[in-house]
């Protein structure tokens, strides 16, 4: 506690503004429940997603509030489009009329920013180089607004950035240009999805190998705990928990595309993972559920907790529960999910705070320190988005989720 403090102080003395003072202090209270149900959480959550839409002019999403850097960002093209579908499945639910709209408004953006290549720009802003992941994550959002409007633009955009990924992708099933750091990524599963996505919904057997490919390159790398390499943004660091849930997301989001054989592999490693998981969340206190950080063999790695990762990892628990059903899944989902709600912001004054979710937990961790970075409160919603649906009879669940896939 005295080392949190002594952090906690140095950064808000370097600082001297009021808000992050205020962030701090309350983190360094102990946790507590916000006393709110899921749908308060989740309305606090689309709301303040909604102020980031505004705030990047209603086109793009910015990537978040950072109080360091001045307040709201610029528009996160990558971001934005994997916010998509989080609107088109909170439109049900939420009493607001206008998330179809701005879900079709992000994915015509997405489209005039578009490269002529096909790829989409890594980073926030229209500066950023082409980058694989980025490029995947905006083939979400179009796919999702394709299978509610039917409208050709979107599919289009959608394949000609699937080419694009098949042209760069090197023959073992890898991607190693325009990546981030230059290097190979297990959590390209969350593009091997969206291309084999694409691939159902054009009949592209191109795209279907190009997903298919690069899911074998992932298992390759799995050892038999379900430890996957190349799990981290970079090779020389502990990977986050953020990009250890992208990669497991994104093969459990597979398997509705793979033959039997795969997807049995596939769903191996994914429930070796968990099980691992959730010996950590065993372990884990009300104020730290899970460390930020894992390394090689499933320790820890930190001292922080990743809160975006932990909305993510519930979201692995409840897909695996799907389609490998057991109870230690469901409970650790609505133990992350928990952990989560006690983290948003609440009726706050601060419209730029306002029920969104730090990025770490205490908000000085090392992973987004003291911001407010726009896909950990996406991914919230979808998490709790996922439980509602989880509690409702088969009968009452969207269409849209369905068949063990998940469209956010």
């Amino acid at each position: 506690m005295i080392g949190a403090l002594t952090r906690a102080t140095r950064l808000a003395a370097r600082s001297f503004r009021p808000l992050q003072l205020r962030l701090i202090s309350r983190d360094l209270l102990p946790p507590r429940s916000s006393g709110r149900s899921d749908m308060e959480h989740l309305e606090a959550a689309i709301d303040w997603l909604c102020r980031a839409h505004d705030a990047g002019g209603g086109a793009g999403v910015a990537a978040g509030y950072y109080p360091s850097h001045g307040g709201w960002l610029e528009p996160y093209p990558e971001t934005t489009g994997y916010i998509i579908p989080t609107f088109i499945e909170a439109a049900p639910l939420i009493p607001r009329a206008d998330l179809i709209a701005r879900a079709i408004a992000m994915g015509a953006w997405e489209i005039d920013e578009q490269l002529a290549s096909g790829a989409v720009r890594g980073g926030v802003g229209l500066s950023g180089p082409p980058i694989v992941f980025n490029t995947g994550q905006v083939m979400l959002g179009w796919l999702a607004l394709h299978r509610l409007t039917g409208e050709r633009r979107f599919g289009d955009a959608a394949q000609r950035a699937g080419e694009w990924l098949v042209g760069v992708q090197d023959p073992d099933g890898a991607w190693r240009r325009f990546t981030h750091a230059g290097v190979p990524h297990a959590y390209h599963t969350r593009v091997a999805w969206p291309l084999l996505a694409a691939a159902e919904a054009s009949g592209d057997p191109v795209l279907k190998s190009a997903g298919r490919l690069h899911v074998a390159w992932v298992l390759e790398h799995a050892g038999p705990d379900g430890w996957i390499r190349h799990m981290g943004f970079t090779e020389n660091e502990p990977p986050l928990t953020h990009t250890i849930a992208y990669t497991l997301r994104g093969l459990l989001e597979c398997l509705p595309y793979l033959p039997e054989d795969e997807g049995r592999r596939v769903r191996d490693v994914v429930r070796e993972a968990c099980d691992r998981i959730c010996t950590l969340l065993d372990r884990g206190t009300d104020r730290l559920a899970l460390p930020g950080q894992l390394s090689d063999g499933w320790k820890p790695a930190a001292r922080y907790g990743c809160v975006t990762g932990n909305a993510q990892l519930a979201l692995v628990f409840m897909g695996l529960d799907r389609t490998s059903p057991d109870p230690r899944w469901g409970n650790a989902a609505r133990r992350l999910i928990d952990d989560v709600c006690a983290r948003q912001l609440g009726p706050v004054r601060a419209a730029g705070i306002r029920g969104a979710v730090p990025g770490s937990y205490p908000c000085w961790g090392g992973y987004n320190p003291l911001s407010f970075p726009n896909w950990a409160t996406k991914f919230f919603a979808d998490a709790l988005l996922a439980w509602m649906d989880r509690e409702r009879p088969p009968a009452e669940r969207p269409e849209e989720v369905r068949g063990g896939a998940l469209v956010s």
